[in-house]
């Protein structure tokens, strides 16, 4: 016991001698800070752009002049919405995946649409809502790696709404595009950092609605965005972000996969035709009677074969249950036609319903891609075995096309024709469920099942007008008539996948 108190006594006095002596202690470097991990936040800012309003200016009847006529202005306004997002670091490096959507107030208007026709008027574009989901790359700067400097990009849709004087006319649309930009992203407390960032988005060119009876309204939108954010990282404590740290995953279910898929789509089989009067002559039933036998459903063939891509993450919240997300892209052959024909009895100078007009019909619609970001939620049955509900984006190429023909027997009455088309990058939404099913280590296999929904469109197809003066219709003026096409593109998906999983 003497002993060990010597010993003590020896240390303590050692321990005063150092203090007293003040001897430097060598100060320990900061951990430097890592970006991993989840972030949730808030995102404003201000955007300019561009829009521009597109249309034949008249319906060809036989007195009119076909005229292109435009509208374009400019656009501005602010923001104010919501951001999710998650990064993965490797050194110096970060990148990740990041979603957002946000209120908008972006808005233009032009007094003189149309300026070289002759009813110049005014036009205008409003975009309500934006949303992207984009990748991010960058790299940590600074003493302690406090700031982040990354682009990004990747999709962009927009709740896109825009009218015309003229008629009037108003329509809504849901727009698929793109965007790419750049950010710079600082740690500023525990758990807290402040970003801003500039992005480009191009909702590019589509029909949103008619401005008169089958005269159909193109617009498009750009727009340049400068936003300003603020991020909470959920799950950390006592720094402003986690210590950089690549610990490995575990096996199984959880962590990065890629793969290929392929199998059936179909889509909705009807397409609607309208006929509405927009000239009439002293015969009162001619133009109403064009416009019945040029209205009616056609059922378009349906199915077809898609193919491509997709790439996801899994976490693994329990031994039973993980959350995580997909995105894919394919391609797709699904096509569809349909053809009909309808008759309206009219007057002529030998009585009533004497004559005939006859339609004919052909239409058709295709989805020449589509590609989803979606959520998954699922459960193991086994250790090997998951089933899961997902949900979220649909973005898709769409096209329609219609064309009219209109002949009658009746002496001195040409045949006439019309036709449109429609063609679109068009948002909308997916849900379904599927099954996975991991063998020979790494390597699963998949059956899904997903409906979509793309939104319907309305276009317009184009006019045609029957002078009744040198004919036997009994009546003078010219009869006329506009034409419209509707076609909702939805419908289901059945595939199968193979995924790698790099864990």
């Amino acid at each position: 016991m003497t002993r060990s108190l010597a010993v003590a006594s020896i240390l303590a006095a050692a321990a005063s001698a150092a203090a007293a002596a003040d001897l430097p202690v060598k100060a320990i470097p900061p951990v430097p800070l890592g970006w991993a991990g989840s972030y949730g936040g808030i995102v404003g800012g201000f955007g300019t752009g561009q829009s521009s309003q597109s249309d034949p200016g008249s319906v060809p009847l036989p007195q009119a002049i076909l005229i292109f006529a435009d509208g374009r202005y400019s656009l501005s306004g602010g923001l104010l919405g919501g951001t999710l997002g998650y990064n993965w670091q490797r050194g110096g490096w970060v990148y990740g995946i990041e979603g957002d959507f946000s209120w908008t107030n972006l808005s233009g208007w032009s007094g003189i649409c149309g300026a070289v026709t002759a009813t110049p008027r005014p036009c205008g574009t409003n975009l309500q809502a934006l949303g992207t989901f984009r990748g991010r790359l960058g790299y940590v700067a600074g003493a302690n790696n406090d700031w982040l400097f990354y682009a990004t990009g990747g999709v962009a849709v927009g709740d896109l709404r825009a009218w015309d004087a003229l008629g009037p006319g108003v329509g809504q649309d849901w727009r698929a595009g793109w965007t790419l930009g750049v950010g710079v992203e600082k740690a500023l407390a525990p758990n807290w950092t402040a970003k801003l960032e500039y992005l480009h988005v191009d909702l590019g060119t589509g029909q949103v609605f008619n401005v008169s009876p089958g005269v159909a309204e193109s617009v498009s939108l750009t727009t340049d965005i400068i936003r300003a954010g603020v991020n909470y990282r959920l799950g950390t404590s006592g720094s402003a972000l986690r210590p950089v740290a690549n610990a490995p995953m575990q096996g199984g279910w959880s962590g990065w996969y890629f793969g290929v898929n392929a199998g059936y789509v179909d889509g909705a089989t009807r397409m609607d035709t309208d006929g509405a009067v927009i000239a009439s002559s002293t015969s009162p039933g001619t133009a109403p009677a064009m416009a019945a036998a040029a209205t009616g459903t056609l059922s378009a063939g349906n199915g077809g074969f898609v193919g491509g891509a997709q790439a996801g993450y899994n976490f693994q919240a329990s031994p039973a249950f993980l959350a995580g997300f997909e995105i894919d892209i394919q391609g797709s052959s699904l096509r569809g036609t349909a053809s009909g024909a309808g008759t309206a009895p009219v007057a002529t100078v030998f009585g009533p319903g004497t004559g005939t007009f006859t339609t004919s019909i052909t239409a058709s619609r295709g989805l020449d891609y589509i590609g989803t970001v979606r959520g998954r939620l699922g459960a193991t049955v086994t250790q090997n075995l998951l089933v899961y509900l997902t949900g979220g984006l649909a973005y898709g190429g769409v096209k329609s096309s219609t064309s009219i023909t209109q002949t009658t027997a009746i002496a001195g009455v040409p045949s006439v024709s019309t036709s449109g088309a429609f063609s679109a990058n068009r948002a909308g939404y997916t849900v379904g469920a599927g099954g996975e099913w991991m063998f020979l280590g790494k390597w699963s296999i998949k059956g899904e099942y997903l409906y979509y929904d793309l939104g319907t469109a309305y276009y317009g197809t184009g006019g045609y007008g029957v002078d009744e003066g040198p004919t036997n219709l009994p009546g003078f003026g010219v009869a006329g008539i506009g034409t419209s096409t509707r076609v909702r593109f939805n419908g289901n998906i059945a595939r199968v996948g193979l995924n790698y999983h790099l864990n």
